[in-house]
């Protein structure tokens, strides 16, 4: 019987994987935690941008309007029907609450219709095989342990992961202890009436800009208590609000508040007109909005934020003995943290990898990748899984 269940999943594997933490409704088949077939995503960007920002309640009805049809589509695209998935994937958490359950109770329901194994996947272990999954299609062997940064709108993490005898296992090494990287960056595009998201704008202007012209320092993070293992975490630990702060501070002093109004309206008429205006097109067409003070403290804010994340991910991995590094996350799509993190990889000998940009931010192909493993080790969940908005890894 065993050999005949393995005959099986090496024939098919075939794992529908569904997103919902936040504002993509994504659905994607996955063969064999490695063969993308179908990754399809329903994204809320021009929804949520009217606000800012994501708007729980607004996000939870745009999955339930989203999710069977983004379902649909991706068993389409992967050419598959209901009947051929060996497992139905679903993040747990972490995540919003109410959108978390919109893709738990939909899952829930399709594999009691299909009769198919359900399985749980936290979300940041979803970014983690977001890089893992090209290892798995070059059929490239990764040293362990692994060094994993998880960095988005809403995590920095750091893991310790290892894989052994086909079961992944992750230490929960360093974090944030105030704002998610991503989130710095969104809220400082926001002050400075840039588009939302934030990150990608940033990004763009940051190249027009002198990375040195404003010098931002990140202080030690300091914990309570005296335990060693606890002041050890604490040295990897990440504080982004300061930074954040220090940029509303300056706009003040330097009297850019005018400026910053008067950008703000301009971009906000402009993404009404064109709600898929990107930064460097609107360099391009409104070049008088983005002055060189402006631009210059854009640079030197990710200058400074990359700078953190690479010396506490760098540290890290030293302190771990880890044997190579994986960075995954939205913010993971940052041009220049990938230049200087593959830099510092080659100047170390130390083996760095990112997702592709499509799989850097949230996706269901990740969920698929990392259900993989607990399909073969049969880790399946049942009619009690809920959503869990504080969900940890490790």
């Amino acid at each position: 019987m065993e050999e005949v269940a393995h005959q099986r999943i090496q024939a098919s594997g075939l794992i529908l994987g569904i997103e919902s933490s936040c504002d993509e409704t994504a659905a994607a088949v996955v063969r064999g935690g490695g063969e993308v077939l179908a990754n399809v995503v329903a994204s809320q960007i021009a929804l949520h941008a009217n606000y800012g920002g994501v708007v729980p309640e607004l996000a939870s009805r745009e999955h339930l309007k989203n999710i069977v049809p983004v379902v649909r589509a991706a068993l389409r695209e992967a050419g598959v029907a209901f009947a051929d998935l060996d497992a139905i994937a679903v993040t747990e958490g972490p995540g919003l609450a109410g959108a978390l359950l919109v893709g738990i109770t939909y899952a829930k329901a399709l594999a009691l219709g299909l009769n198919k194994p359900l399985i749980a996947v936290n979300h940041l272990e979803g970014h983690i095989h977001a890089v893992l999954i090209e290892a798995r299609q070059k059929e490239r062997m990764l040293e362990m342990p692994l060094l994993a940064l998880v960095v988005s709108g809403g995590h920095t993490h750091l893991y310790l992961a290892e894989e052994a005898g086909g079961v992944w296992r992750y230490r929960n090494v360093g974090r944030t202890v105030d704002d998610a990287a991503g989130e710095a960056f969104d809220k400082v595009a926001k002050l400075l009436g840039l588009g939302y998201p934030g990150g990608p704008w940033m990004d763009a202007l940051a190249k027009h800009g002198n990375a040195k012209a404003v010098e931002f320092r990140f202080q030690p993070i300091k914990i309570r208590g005296s335990h060693a293992e606890g002041e050890s975490l604490a040295a990897q630990n990440f504080s982004f609000s300061g930074i954040k702060t220090a940029v509303l501070r300056y706009v003040q002093s330097h009297g850019m508040q005018q400026q910053v109004e008067t950008r703000r309206a301009a971009l906000t008429a402009a993404l009404r007109e064109k709600p898929a205006l990107r930064a460097a097109e609107a360099l391009e067409l409104l070049p008088w909005l983005f002055d060189a003070q402006t631009l210059d403290l854009i640079a030197s804010f990710q200058h400074a934020v990359v700078g953190n994340l690479l010396r506490q991910t760098w540290a890290a991995t030293e302190a771990f003995g880890a044997r190579g590094v994986v960075v995954s996350g939205g913010v993971a799509a940052n041009s220049e943290l990938r230049r200087r993190f593959a830099e510092e990889a080659e100047r170390r000998g130390v083996p760095v990898a990112f997702p592709t940009l499509a799989m850097s931010t949230d996706n269901a192909a990740m969920i698929a990748a990392a259900a993989w493993p607990k399909f073969v080790a049969g880790e399946f969940s049942g009619d009690s899984l809920v959503a869990t908005p504080q969900l940890l890894l490790g």
